[in-house]
């Protein structure tokens, strides 16, 4: 199984996606937590570009893509191990966060339509002003304006990705930390039958 935890910087995805990590290994079951970017040579230039500010939009889609294809044959393999991906950002991210900097939202979906597909996505969602209060920002990316674009492409993840046959929640990260965790185990254990 795949499991995605997305939303806006300062939404408490990386906080959810480990509670849940470490819920699921309590029980039993053979799970593994997944970052995205990660630590290669292209999620280490993301990271790079993102604290600079010196990319364009597409630049940086194209390190997002190839950092993913990297990313994509360790899910595989995980899975193909009978393991529980959780992951901390994936292909939605970029949906959202590219597809507010102008990369057709089609293209992206398109583009990603080979990679391994989630079977439930969370969609954590919370205003932008509450978000940035949370963080202290360090990238490009955390701008209240640039976050509210990004915020209205994630509400729309589930029409988006209607073809794509997977569980969406979104889940209003405004709750305590520990209610949000009580609401996505449920979801997953359902899941899990």
């Amino acid at each position: 199984m795949l499991i995605v935890v997305e939303g806006i910087d300062g939404s408490g995805k990386s906080t959810q996606a480990r509670m849940l990590y470490e819920a699921l290994l309590e029980r039993g079951y053979k799970v593994s937590l997944i970052y995205e970017p990660t630590d290669s040579e292209y999620g280490e230039a993301i990271r790079q570009k993102l604290k600079s500010g010196d990319y364009t939009p597409l630049e940086l889609y194209k390190l997002f893509l190839k950092d993913r294809e990297l990313n994509a044959k360790r899910i595989l393999d995980l899975m193909n191990k009978g393991t529980i991906v959780i992951m901390d950002r994936y292909f939605i991210s970029t949906i959202a966060y590219q597809g507010a900097q102008g990369i057709p939202i089609d293209k992206i979906v398109d583009d990603h339509k080979e990679m391994p597909r989630p079977d439930i996505i969370f969609i954590l969602d919370i205003p932008p002003k509450v978000a940035l209060s949370r963080i202290r920002p360090r990238d490009t990316f955390e701008v209240l304006n640039f976050l509210e674009d990004v915020r209205k492409i994630y509400l729309r993840i589930p029409e988006i990705l209607e073809a794509f046959h997977c569980d969406i929640y979104i889940i209003d990260a405004t709750k305590t930390p520990q209610e949000i965790h009580r609401e996505i185990l449920s979801r997953v254990l359902e899941k899990l039958g």
